[in-house]
Order: C-alpha cells, then structure tokens, then sequence
C-alpha cells in the first residue's frame, strides 16, 4: 500500500509540476506579448517624431531659401546706394555753379565709384582691343579688312562685355579683321 501511495503522490506531483509549468509558460507569454505591443507603440511613436521632423526641416529650408532669394541683391543694392546718391547730387546741383572742371572731376569720381563697385561683385570688363577673337567672349558684329593687322584680331571694340565670377555674362561686341 505505501508503494500505491508513493505512486499516487509521484502522479500527483507530476500532474501539479506540469499545471506549474503551463501556468508559467503563459505568464511568460503575457509579458512577451506586452513587450511587443510596448515596442510596437514606442517605434511608431518615434517613427510619427521622425516624420514630424522632417516635414519641419523641410518647411525651414524652403523659407529659409526664399528669404535667401528676397534678400540675395541686397548687399548689391547696399553698395549701389552711394553711387545713386553722388549721381542725385550732381543732377540737382544749380546749373550756374557748375563749370567743365568740376563735371568732369565727378564723372571721374563716378566712374572710380563703379569700378570699385563692379570689381567688389566680382564682375570683370572684357575690353579686348587688339586681342584674338574668342567667339566663347567676343561677339562679332562685322569685319573689316586691315593690312596692318593679323586675321582674326580685334579691331574695333564697339562695346565691351563683362564676366561674372568666370562666366561671361555679356559678350563683347567687336570689329574683327579678315584680310
């Protein structure tokens, strides 16, 4: 009988480890699936972050893009201003105290004022009198025959280009010679 006993209570002690065991094992499942649903929502959270950030970036950018195209000539127009103002002056001067001297001593003042103006812009004068006719910086407007000069030389410049930053923004316009 005692055989019957111990065998009875080694079956019953299995049958509890085993509920033990599947109790356990779906409380373990339980936490798993929390943990997933938790990393779930923290990953689309931080996901929805990311993509609110972008768009936020995106938004900066473009205004700071059109506020730097607003305001991309001002420095231009910030040195253009004194020149505007020495030429104001010179029109409103009463034409009695005027003599030649003193126009041509501003007009000189001028024309300093804007070569200082233009070089600070990086803007170059193409002025290639007696130069070689490159057609990337001379437009041609016609030819004339020269004995004392070379063929494809520059004559005649009838009005002078300009480049900017290397990039010719306005070819020259010249006579060449074609003998």
């Amino acid at each position: 009988m005692s055989d019957n006993n111990n065998l009875e209570n080694q079956d019953k002690s299995e049958e509890q480890l085993t509920e033990v065991n599947d109790e356990s094992a779906s409380q373990a499942e339980e936490p798993v699936e929390k943990s997933l649903e938790e990393k779930y929502s923290e990953t689309y959270d931080a996901l929805l972050r990311a993509k609110a950030e972008v768009e936020n970036i995106k938004k900066r950018s473009e205004k700071e893009i059109s506020n730097a195209y607003k305001f991309s000539t001002e420095g231009v127009f910030l040195d253009l201003i004194p020149i505007f103002e020495s030429l104001d002056i010179a029109v409103t001067q009463d034409s009695k105290n005027i003599t030649l001297e003193s126009l041509q001593e501003g007009n000189k003042l001028l024309k300093n004022m804007f070569d200082s103006f233009l070089e600070k812009n990086s803007l170059e004068v193409i002025n290639p009198t007696d130069q070689k006719f490159d057609p990337n910086l001379h437009q041609a407007i016609k030819t004339v025959k020269n004995k004392k000069k070379e063929n494809n030389t520059i004559d005649e410049v009838l009005q002078k280009g300009y480049k900017l930053l290397d990039r010719v923004i306005k070819p020259a316009l010249v006579v060449v010679v074609k003998n």
